[in-house]
């Protein structure tokens, strides 16, 4: 009784630890299955180290060397773009109003060429209470997408009530845009009702786009196998071998876009042309990262690009959490509770059965039967947590404590473990 109390109120934390194990380990498993549709629509650029190296710039970068970059970009007609960069203060030199109006004059030509502009905001009402936001210039010639949110731990909220009313994420945003030119289904009417839709469980990719060979050397980039990966969940504290150290949404580098060459510029065309861009900075002294199971610590411009991948993979059927019951408690965890209920029966039927066994007690032929060895038991276990991961997987619905419930599945085995461990004492 204790051990379910343990199970549903969490107090230390233990079974929200094991949860996330698990999520991160069938996360990793169900990666190498994901599918690349959406992977084919979305491309990100990185503003890195290498570029501001190269372009003798510093950070934040200036709003000439911004205005050169967004117009190559422009170039190559893209479906939409969003830029994870706050312009929250004019950092121009000389006359800010010269200097924040020249990249807002590049804003505005994306507007006036019909291809949406979806710039970072917080969210929050600029200026009360030394709140910041997007600068009026640069807000009057896009549109906002919110970045910053709290209260829904590793999950991606499609929208969330704000100070200044309700406000979408970048990757439902993009997913409107998309499904303009492609059939997708009903999406929610308005903001206020982005609110209510769960948020999403994020399932990261595996493989690299094809195209990424075509644009940057690949060959140091890995992927572990199961075995790995199931090494790794479980000793987690040895070490991050089993991660994958490429990203799976293709990737450009800002440095990519001052090609010259015609066939360079070709290739960009090829990749660019009616994408969904977005674009994010990964500067060793400003860095913006984010925990991806496969990758550890990512850029946090992938989290939009992988939640905008689901959503162009799954619609509105993305993995999402069961809905709670009461006190924070789901029907997912009734289950859980229901399982390890039943290893507590099972393993009190087997501690029976030893006893009868040292009183020389004779026992019903179907008990002596399937409770002679801890394997039938075990295999009922596994067969129900098996049965009900497939369910959950085709329901849309994250997985099971898959972890937590197969060590405890153990403890069936613990006469076996105490009778060989004093074999080896």
């Amino acid at each position: 009784m204790m051990i379910l109390l343990l199970a549903l109120l969490d107090p230390f934390g233990l079974t929200s630890s094991t949860e996330t194990a698990s999520a991160q380990w069938l996360n990793r498993i169900f990666a190498s299955n994901y599918s690349p549709s959406g992977q084919q629509q979305i491309v990100v650029v990185l503003i890195d180290d290498a570029y501001l190296l190269r372009n003798k710039t510093y950070w934040p970068m200036p709003y000439s060397e911004q205005s050169k970059l967004f117009k190559r970009l422009l170039a190559y007609q893209p479906a939409a773009l969003f830029i994870d960069l706050l312009y929250s203060h004019d950092h121009s030199r000389g006359d800010p109003r010269q200097g924040s109006q020249l990249l807002a004059n590049v804003f505005s030509r994306y507007q006036h060429q019909s291809i949406p502009l979806l710039l970072a905001n917080t969210g929050q009402p600029r200026g009360e209470d030394g709140q910041i936001n997007v600068l009026p210039r640069f807000a009057s010639v896009s549109s906002p997408a919110l970045v910053t949110w709290s209260g829904y731990g590793d999950r991606y909220p499609l929208a969330v009530q704000t100070p200044v009313g309700s406000m979408e994420t970048p990757a439902l945003q993009l997913y409107r845009h998309y499904c303009r030119e492609h059939a997708c289904k009903t999406l929610p009417a308005s903001a206020e009702e982005s609110v209510q839709a769960p948020p999403i469980a994020v399932q990261w990719g595996l493989d690299l786009a094809p195209q990424q060979a075509q644009i940057a050397d690949i060959s140091h980039c890995t992927a572990p196998g199961v075995l790995d990966q199931l090494g790794q969940a479980i000793f987690w504290k040895l070490g991050n071998s089993a991660q994958v150290n490429c990203p799976y949404t293709l990737t450009l580098s800002a440095s990519d876009l001052e090609a010259s060459s015609v066939e360079d510029r070709a290739l960009l065309r090829q990749l660019l042309t009616d994408k969904l861009i977005l674009v994010g900075a990964h500067i060793t002294s400003a860095s913006d990262l984010v925990q991806s199971p496969l990758h550890g610590k990512i850029p946090g411009i992938y989290l939009h690009a992988m939640a905008l991948d689901n959503l162009i993979t799954q619609g509105m059927d993305y993995d999402r959490d069961p809905s709670n019951l009461i006190w924070g408690i789901d029907w997912l965890d009734l289950v859980e509770v229901a399982l390890l209920l039943l290893i507590a029966v099972l393993k009190a039927l087997h501690d029976r059965r030893q006893q009868r066994l040292q009183l020389i007690t004779p026992w019903p032929r179907w008990e002596k039967g399937f409770f002679a060895s801890p394997y039938p038991s075990w295999c009922v276990v596994l067969s129900l947590l098996f049965l009900l991961s497939l369910m959950l997987y085709a329901c849309d619905i994250t997985p099971a404590n898959v972890l937590a419930i197969l060590l405890l599945s153990l403890a069936l085995f613990s006469d076996k473990i105490e009778a060989f461990i004093g074999r080896e004492d």
